[in-house]
C-alpha cells in the first residue's frame, strides 16, 4: 500500500536522469519552470525501482551511492536536504562484475544494492514456459484488441517454442500481438508467423541444423519433435512439455511421423 516509482536509467540523459531522481529547483535544468520532487521524495516510505542500472553514468552513479548511504536527497540546483526511507530494487541486462573490471561501474555502489539476488534465464533457456506466456499473451491481446481469436494451432506453438527469442519477453508479446491482429481465422496458426521467425526456427538445444530453414511446415514440426524426444531421451511427458502440446497430441504426431 505504499509508494511503487519505477524509472529507466537507460531512458534518460544524465541531468535529466538525476533530476528525475533527485528533483530540482526552478532554473536548475532546462525548461525547470518550477521546483519538483525527484522521485526518491515520491517513493517515501515506500519502492523505487531502477531499472537497466547498469547503463547509468558514472556520475550518478556516486550521487546514487550517496543517497543510499545516508538516506539524504539533494534536488537539483539545490541546498536543501531531505531525509527519505526507500527501499531499492534494481534490474539490469548486462554482468555488473565485467562493467566493474572495465571500469564502468562503481564497486561500492555493486555492494551497496546486492542483496537479494534473482537471475532471471533468457527465454531460449527455459522453452518449457513459452507455452504458458503465450497463452497469457493472446488473452491480453484478445481483450486489448477485441478479437475473437481462441487459441493457436499445435504447428505454430511447436514453430514459436524453438524458436531462440533474443528479445526474450517484449519480442514474444509483440509477436504474438502482431500475429492477433494479422490473422482472420479462430486461431492462430503457421501462416500468422512473422517471417523472421518462421524462416529461423530454434530447436531445443539452441541450435540451427544446416538447411532446416525452408523446409515445409510439417517438415520442421516433425524435426523439432524427434530432437526434443532425444533430448529428453524418450521421455514423452518432458517432450510435450518442452514442445507445449498435449502428451495425446504428442503420441499422435509420433504416430503420424513414424517417429
Amino acid at each position: 500500500d505504499k509508494p511503487f516509482m519505477p524509472i529507466n536509467c537507460a531512458g534518460l540523459p544524465e541531468t535529466l536522469l538525476e533530476s528525475e531522481l533527485f528533483g530540482h529547483v526552478k532554473g536548475a535544468v532546462t525548461g525547470a519552470a518550477s521546483d519538483r520532487k525527484g522521485l526518491f521524495e515520491a517513493a517515501d516510505k515506500g519502492t523505487l525501482f531502477l531499472d537497466e542500472i547498469g547503463d547509468m553514468a558514472p556520475s550518478s552513479q556516486a550521487k546514487l551511492l550517496r543517497v543510499l548511504e545516508d538516506g539524504i536527497v539533494i534536488p537539483v540546483g539545490s541546498n536543501k536536504q531531505t531525509v527519505v526511507d526507500v527501499r531499492i530494487i534494481s534490474a539490469t541486462n548486462q554482468n555488473l562484475n565485467n562493467l566493474i573490471e572495465t571500469k564502468d561501474f562503481r564497486q561500492d555502489l555493486y555492494f551497496r544494492i546486492k542483496g537479494v539476488n534473482i537471475s532471471l534465464p533468457a527465454l531460449r533457456d527455459r522453452a518449457q514456459d513459452i507455452p504458458e506466456f503465450i497463452d497469457f499473451f493472446i488473452k491480453e491481446a484478445v481483450t486489448e484488441v477485441g478479437s475473437k481469436i481462441t487459441g493457436i494451432t499445435d504447428t505454430a506453438l511447436t514453430i514459436l517454442t524453438h524458436y531462440e527469442w533474443p528479445g526474450n519477453i517484449r519480442q514474444l508479446r509483440n509477436t504474438i500481438r502482431t500475429m492477433l491482429v494479422m490473422c482472420d481465422r479462430d486461431k492462430l496458426d503457421a501462416a500468422d508467423i512473422p517471417p523472421e521467425i518462421a524462416q529461423r526456427p530454434q530447436l531445443a538445444s539452441g541450435s540451427t541444423p544446416a538447411g532446416l530453414a525452408g523446409l515445409p511446415l510439417d517438415e520442421l514440426e516433425k524435426q523439432a519433435i524427434a530432437d526434443t524426444l532425444a533430448k529428453t531421451k524418450g521421455n514423452r511427458e518432458k517432450a510435450a512439455k518442452i514442445l507445449g502440446i498435449g502428451e495425446r497430441t504428442l503420441y499422435r504426431k509420433i504416430k503420424e511421423y513414424n517417429l
